[in-house]
């Protein structure tokens, strides 16, 4: 039997496979899961950390899409919610955040985790399952976010150089400070009284040449001959750091390297020298 297929028949099928098709299509993940962070952490700190790696989306009200979670007696618990506008977000900030501290200045808490989220985020009033319950002025509202969220998409990738700043690692702020080894012995000031301030001075002129530097100190009861250099800026710190490892100073070579936490070296009070980004601190909250 050779009968033609009936014309509202074929229009049905089509009809059904079209609404299969819309069913199947899944929205991407946009959304990362983060754990370990500290109990007092606020949803402004995570916006601020999470933000220099993309956009982070907005709901409806307007209000960014961090979801932080809580114990059973209603604390933070340290885990967090993070939806980005855009889905290549989500590998940024796993390669730059994942098992890193979250307050590089305080490490007492370890590391966080940063993973993909699951689906699962969404069954909890969240994208498209909330879209059918939106009002008009919701909707409205909802793309006019969209939109914003698009033109500074638009705005934040053209500019190329403030892209590279934002997606900078974290630096810690101790490394501004360039520790340097071999600088001296303890024989040698305890022979020259001159040679403690000479010292200082010949490193303190030799620094200076990369950057302003706010404070030099030696550690003159360290067998190591150590002494350590702050500058006001990091580039300044990595510039005379690179020049300095491996050159030789007083027929020993130097080892130079960052400080990745406050310098603890033994020295006597002789030659205390102030921190003069410490001294203008003091000075601007005497005057506040």
């Amino acid at each position: 039997m050779n009968a033609q297929a009936d014309p509202q028949s074929k229009k049905r099928k089509i009809a059904q496979e079209t609404e299969t098709s819309k069913k199947a299509k899944v929205q991407e993940n946009r959304a990362i899961y983060v754990t370990n962070l500290p109990r007092d952490t606020t949803q402004e700190e995570i916006e601020e950390t999470f933000k220099k790696y993309g956009i982070i989306d907005q709901g409806a009200d307007g209000n960014k899409r961090i979801k932080m979670y809580s114990d059973d007696e209603g604390n933070f618990n340290g885990e967090a919610l993070i939806v980005y506008f855009k889905k290549d977000s989500i590998d940024l900030a796993i390669k730059m955040m994942d098992e890193y501290y979250f307050r590089i200045e305080d490490q007492s808490q370890g590391t966080i985790r940063v993973k993909e989220a699951d689906f699962s985020y969404k069954r909890n009033k969240d994208g498209d399952q909330i879209a059918s319950k939106l009002t008009r002025k919701d909707k409205k509202a909802s793309d006019r976010n969209r939109a914003d969220l698009n033109r500074k998409l638009a705005e934040w990738s053209d500019n190329e150089e403030e892209v590279a700043e934002t997606f900078a690692p974290k630096k810690n702020k101790w490394a501004k400070v360039v520790i340097l080894k071999y600088a001296f012995t303890i024989a040698e000031l305890d022979e020259d009284d001159a040679a403690y301030l000479e010292i200082k001075e010949e490193i303190r002129d030799e620094a200076a040449k990369h950057g302003s530097v706010t404070n030099v100190n030696l550690f003159d009861k360290e067998e190591a001959g150590i002494v350590t250099v702050r500058f006001r800026e990091f580039e300044a710190a990595e510039k005379f750091r690179d020049a300095s490892h491996g050159r030789l100073f007083a027929s020993r070579n130097l080892e130079a390297t960052l400080a990745e936490d406050k310098p603890r070296f033994k020295k006597s009070a002789r030659g205390e020298e102030p921190d003069s980004e410490e001294e203008e601190r003091l000075e601007k909250l005497a005057k506040a």
